[in-house]
Parts: structure tokens; C-alpha cells; sequence
């Protein structure tokens, strides 16, 4: 598990990256070893009427196939940062609970009406025999 943390318009500092590490951290029972990480924080300048700049934050992880993105904006860059781990730590608790149901409740075929009624012998020669009830 790796995260790099990247920042655009913006000073790096080492206490954004440590505790972007410690909230990807928190993810860990999630994510597979090899899961893959990246921060973006990007500061974007106010405009007219607003004197100071708006950070934005996105995070996007890689793990078993799939691709999560979570981004927020705030005036403050932990309070976003802390906003887009939450909100990644809801989808891959998600994610997680359907892959578990899904192992639980067994092939999908079953129900499709391939799966024998019966039970299911072998004959000398490996091959299966099924018996209908």
C-alpha cells in the first residue's frame, strides 16, 4: 500500500503528507497489499470577492481492479482532506460488504436453474451422474 501526495500552487509540507498517511493508513482493511494511492491538492485562487484561496483535494485509490475517486474543496485543506478519506472509506466499506455478500450467498448460477436438484454421483471414469428428486 503506497499513497503519494502531490501539491499543485501550493507549499508541500510535511504534516499534510503524515497525516495523509495516517488517514490512508486507516484504510488499510480495505485495501489489498498492493492498492495503489494518489493525492491531489490543489489550491485555487480566489476571485473578486473572496480573500483567501480555495484548496481542493483528490484522492483516487486503485485496488483489486477497481478505480475510487473522492474530491472535496474547502477554505481549509485538512478539513477537505479529512471529507474525501471519509467519503472513500464509505465506498470501500461498501464495496467491501457487497464483495462478502456475494461470496456468502454462493455461485449465481444456483438459482439459474443450471445447478442439480439431486445429488451428484461419480462414475468410474470421473464423470458426473445427477439423480432428480
Amino acid at each position: 500500500m503506497q499513497l503519494d501526495v502531490t501539491f499543485k500552487q501550493l507549499k508541500p509540507k510535511e504534516e499534510v503528507r503524515r497525516r495523509a498517511s495516517a488517514l490512508y493508513q486507516k484504510l488499510e482493511r480495505f485495501l489489498d497489499p498492493a492498492a495503489e494511492g494518489h493525492l491531489v491538492c490543489t489550491l485555487e485562487h480566489g476571485g473578486e470577492h473572496r480573500t483567501h484561496g480555495i484548496t481542493e483535494v483528490e484522492l483516487t485509490v486503485t485496488t483489486r481492479g477497481q478505480t475510487y475517486v473522492a474530491k472535496d474543496a474547502d477554505e481549509d485543506l485538512r478539513t477537505a482532506m479529512d471529507r474525501a478519506f471519509h467519503t472513500l472509506e464509505n465506498a470501500l466499506r461498501r464495496a467491501k460488504d457487497r464483495r462478502v455478500s456475494r461470496q456468502q450467498e454462493g455461485p449465481a448460477f444456483k438459482d439459474d436453474g443450471f445447478w442439480p436438484d439431486g445429488p451428484v454421483h461419480t462414475d468410474e471414469q470421473g464423470e458426473a451422474e445427477f439423480e432428480a428428486e
